[in-house]
């Protein structure tokens, strides 16, 4: 295919075009249900802790706090910081940022289009056929590292699909925007790698191969540009450790690939599987493609090569958390149309191709709206309940940072690999060390601490209370009578309040000796009476607790099914 606008082959490749409004329709519609699911579906947990790395930019980060990741992200989501007013819509904002962005990456993609010659309505199609992918629709808001790294990979490769020729201006200002890609995270050596090759290649292809070898060179300067910036940025009087931290820091991670989870391949079969029709077409699309490489113009052959490539390494990811694959699909998609072109001088396949094809679309919508089930109420009212038992400058730890305004006694980060870690170290580990060296005044939990119980059991049970589902905070349940020993993990005045967290009128007594409340309380282990008031009490930090305390069982539905 050239760079022209299609001829009447490829005009009506699609049998009975759809007309441009019922596409503007139909996009729009994809959209609107983008936003809706951004604002109501539940959170992993990696959107919690990289949404709210961006708190640690004026808190430690770089100065005591090296992440082993690019830290490009946050910086991104530092906007959702600076727009929120508080933990519930910071998260929000964060997923309407990256719906937006999004919004951005799709136009993006109808650039790309029409930067390789299709029409206007192709290229919608093209853009809607995207969005009929599951994981797209249902991954592309996430407040993670990798949409804006998508944004970035598919601007750098637009830079160089509609360049007239590729001067040194064209090529360093992709290697940049891939360098900011990189910057977002380090996965997107990916797309760097993808980009380079494809340019190389295609000169090689056409034994251009000094071409080839100067694209590459100022590919990399221009990459090397955001990089070093970065490094004097946040390196400050240390660029190289920062530049050695931003290069080697994703090494072990890399390494120790996801061999503790196990069973991750089961995602890339999900994914096959839910958008099977739509792989088929696509993977038919760059296969046809591939097959007539030389006939290709140049722009065409650099995409072509480059979505290969960065498809097979999405694939082939050791960790292909369904997140992952928005890194491919923008790409994929690209090759969508191909194979109805083959078609298109055969009526009947035509047909067949085109039937199944829109059936696929049509479920997607209907796949969309059952996805809504998965809603993130239960989780904002866990986060909106936590805030508010926090002032600023208190701590809290649960492992998976739900908060993105308040701070943690660590940046410990309980994926499977630290869960194990932490097992494996019992009380040398950190989760063990935080609890015992800096504890929080609440806890959350969840089942990432269900499976480090084992090791810190004994810094939770005396010293922290459940006041509502997947919510302890330091203090002690009283029942009349009864010695009960307090173990007091943070020191501070202390008052009696009833179960449903109204303050409560009591005596207690504290080592044998009779208190007054409220009461101040040092650190340390304590014999706890409550010699009258009601029944039973909770001892907790002096505050307000109208509202917040709730009986009940943890939930353990807030973090289950999200990867289905």
């Amino acid at each position: 295919m050239n760079t022209q606008e299609p001829g009447p082959n490829k005009l009506f490749a699609l049998g009975q075009r759809p007309t441009t409004s019922l596409l503007h329709v139909l996009i729009a519609l994809k959209i609107i249900l983008l936003f809706v699911l951004a604002w109501n579906i539940r959170f992993v947990m990696d959107e919690f802790v990289q949404l709210g790395w961006a708190k640690y930019f004026s808190n430690g980060l770089f100065d005591t706090i090296w992440h082993p990741k690019a830290v490009g992200y946050a910086v991104f989501y530092e906007i959702a910081h600076l727009i929120g007013w508080n933990a519930t819509s910071i998260l929000l904002a964060g997923r309407m940022q990256s719906a937006l962005l999004a919004c951005g990456t799709i136009a993006l993609i109808y650039a790309c289009a029409r930067a390789l010659g299709e029409d206007r309505v192709r290229s919608l199609t093209i853009v809607l056929i995207l969005l009929c992918f599951s994981n797209f629709m249902e991954r592309i808001f996430r407040t993670i590292a990798e949409p804006p790294a998508v944004f970035f990979a598919v601007a750098a490769l637009l830079v160089i699909l509609r360049a007239p020729a590729l001067s040194a201006r064209q090529l360093l200002a992709a290697g940049m925007l891939s360098g900011l890609a990189f910057l977002t995270t380090q996965k997107s050596v990916y797309f760097n790698v993808a980009l380079g090759v494809s340019l190389v290649a295609d000169a090689a292809l056409m034994r251009r191969y000094a071409t080839g070898a100067v694209r590459g060179g100022w590919l990399v300067l221009g990459w090397a540009v955001p990089v070093i910036v970065y490094c004097f940025i946040f390196g400050g009087g240390a660029p190289v450790l920062a530049a050695k931290n931003l290069i080697l820091g994703p090494v072990e991670i890399a390494t120790r690939g996801g061999g503790d989870y196990g069973g991750l391949r089961q995602f890339v079969v999900q994914t096959l599987a839910r958008n099977a029709i739509l792989y088929g077409i696509c993977f038919s699309g760059m296969a046809l493609s591939l097959m007539r490489i030389m006939k290709l113009d140049e722009r065409r052959r650099i995409a072509l090569i480059f979505s290969l490539i960065v498809t097979a390494l999405v694939f082939a990811h050791d960790q292909p958390w369904p997140y992952v694959f928005i890194m491919a699909l923008p790409f994929i998609a690209l090759w969508s149309l191909e194979l109805l072109d083959v078609t298109a001088a055969y009526a009947r396949y035509r047909v067949v191709v085109l039937t199944v094809l829109i059936t696929a679309m049509a479920m997607s919508y209907a796949s969309d709206v059952v996805y809504l089930r998965l809603n993130n109420q239960t989780q904002l009212e866990l986060v909106a309940r936590a805030e508010t038992l926090l002032a600023p400058g208190e701590k809290y730890f649960d492992g998976i940072g739900m908060l993105p305004n308040r701070q943690e006694p660590s940046t410990l980060w309980l994926d499977q690999h630290h869960v194990l870690k932490t097992l494996q170290e019992g009380r040398e580990s950190e989760a063990y060390k935080i609890l015992s060296d800096s504890p929080p005044k609440v806890v959350l939990w969840s089942y990432r601490m269900d499976m480090i119980d084992p090791v810190i059991a004994p810094l939770i049970r005396d010293s922290y209370v459940q006041i509502a589902p997947n919510i302890r905070m330091a203090g002690r349940r009283l029942r009349s009578g009864r010695l009960d020993v307090f173990k007091v993990p943070v020191p501070g005045r202390y008052n009696l309040y009833t179960t449903n967290g109204q303050p409560a009128d009591g005596k207690v007594e504290i080592n044998g000796t009779p208190r007054s409340l409220p009461l101040s309380l040092e650190a340390g282990v304590s014999d706890v009476v409550l010699r009258s008031g009601p029944a039973e009490a909770l001892l907790l930090p002096e505050g307000d607790y109208e509202n917040l305390i709730v009986a009940g069982e943890d939930n353990a539905e807030l973090f289950r099914g999200i990867y289905n």
